[in-house]
C-alpha cells in the first residue's frame, strides 16, 4: 500500500527549497516513467527532454538548472545525493518477526526482538542475533556469529563461524563471509601444505557487501571491513586484509591477502591489488588498474593496465 508524503517533509530531509509545500507524492520514479503522484530528480543534461515531458508532480533539481523546469520543484545542491537520502521513504519492504518451521537453530542461540529467519536457514551454537535482523532463506550461519541490529542478510549467504557483523549492514545473495583464506607453504618436494586459517572476519556498521562476493577469514588475526565500507558484486577480499572506513570497491576487483587499504578510497571495477601492501587514505584506483606496491601519499589517483602504480596523469 502506497503512502502519501508531503513535499515539505522531503525538502526538510534533503535540505532543499520547495516551491509548493502542500504537494503530496507516493512514489519515486524516473522522469520518463513518473505519474502525477511521483517525485523524480534531474541531474544530467542527457535527460533534458525527459525533464520537459515528465508527468512528475515535483522534481528535485539543482539550483543552476531550475530554469529548465516548468512546474513544481525542490532546489538542492546535489540532486543525486538527495535521491539517495529519500528513496527509502517509498520502499515498502518490511518484515515481521517470524522463524520458518524449516529453519534449524541451535538451542543456545540468542535471538533479540523482531528477527526474521527464512526457510531452510541454519544458525550454529552460541550465535547472537540482535533486533530487527532479517535472514533470508537457505542461509548458513556458523557457530559464535554475531549480527548487529537492523542488518539484512539475503538468501543463500554463507557466514562462517566467529564472524562479527555490525548494525545496519546488508549482505546480498550468494556472498561468502569467513571462508578459508588462501594460505599454503611449499615443501621441499614441491608439494603445497595448507596453513590453517584460524582467524575470522569483523565487519563494522553500515557496510554493504554485494552478491557473490567473498571475504576470506584471517590466518591468525581477523580480516577487517570497517564502518561504512561498500563492496560491489563478485569482489574477492583476501585473508587478513583491512579495509578502511567509507572505502568503496566496485565489482570484480581482487584484493590479495594482508593488504591494508585506507579510509575513503575508491576502487574501480576489476582493479587488481597485490598482497602485503598499504594504500593511503583517499586513494582513487581506476577500473582495471593494477597496484603492485605501497601507495604512501594520500589523495592520488592511479590508472594503468601495465606497468603498475602509474599515476593517472602520467598514464
Amino acid at each position: 500500500m502506497s503512502v502519501n508524503i508531503k513535499a515539505d517533509l522531503i525538502a526538510n530531509i534533503i535540505g532543499g527549497q520547495c516551491s509548493n509545500k502542500k504537494i503530496e507524492v507516493n512514489n519515486f520514479s524516473s522522469l520518463s516513467s513518473a505519474n502525477k503522484h511521483s517525485i523524480s530528480f534531474y541531474n544530467d543534461p542527457k535527460f533534458k527532454n525527459d525533464l520537459i515531458k515528465t508527468k512528475a508532480s515535483i522534481v528535485i533539481i539543482n539550483k543552476k538548472d531550475a530554469y529548465l523546469r516548468d512546474g513544481e520543484m525542490i532546489l538542492v545542491d546535489d540532486p543525486y545525493l538527495a535521491f539517495a537520502k529519500i528513496s527509502s521513504l517509498f520502499n515498502s519492504d518490511t518484515h515481521e518477526a517470524s522463524i520458518d518451521d524449516s529453519a534449524i537453530i541451535s538451542n543456545d542461540v540468542i535471538l533479540k526482538k523482531n528477527v526474521y529467519i527464512g526457510s531452510h536457514s541454519s544458525i550454529g551454537k552460541n550465535s547472537k542475533i540482535f533486533d530487527n535482523v532479517f535472514i533470508g532463506s537457505n542461509t548458513s550461519i556458523g557457530k559464535e556469529v554475531m549480527i548487529g541490529s537492523n542488518t539484512i542478510i539475503h538468501s543463500n549467504v554463507t557466514i562462517e563461524s566467529k564472524v562479527k557483523i555490525g548494525s545496519n549492514c546488508e549482505i546480498l545473495s550468494g556472498a561468502r563471509i569467513g571462508t578459508s583464506g588462501f594460505g599454503f607453504a611449499k615443501e621441499k618436494d614441491g608439494k603445497w601444505l595448507k596453513i590453517p586459517q584460524v582467524g575470522s572476519v569483523r565487519i563494522g556498521n553500515y557496510v554493504d557487501i554485494g552478491a557473490n562476493t567473498t571475504v576470506d577469514r584471517g590466518a591468525i588475526e581477523d580480516t577487517v571491513i570497517s564502518d561504512g565500507v561498500k563492496i560491489d558484486n563478485q569482489v574477492q577480499i583476501g585473508h587478513n586484509c583491512i579495509i578502511g572506513e567509507n572505502t568503496i570497491i566496485a565489482g570484480c576487483s581482487g584484493i590479495a591477502g594482508s593488504t591494508i587499504i585506507g579510509k575513503n578510497c575508491m576502487i574501480g571495477g576489476a582493479a587488481m591489488i597485490k598482497g602485503h601492501i598499504k594504500i593511503a587514505d583517499n586513494t582513487i584506483i581506476s577500473g582495471g588498474t593494477g597496484i603492485g606496491k605501497d601507495v604512501n601519499v594520500p589523495g592520488k589517483r592511479f590508472t594503468n593496465v601495465f606497468p603498475y602504480n602509474l599515476e593517472h596523469k602520467d598514464w
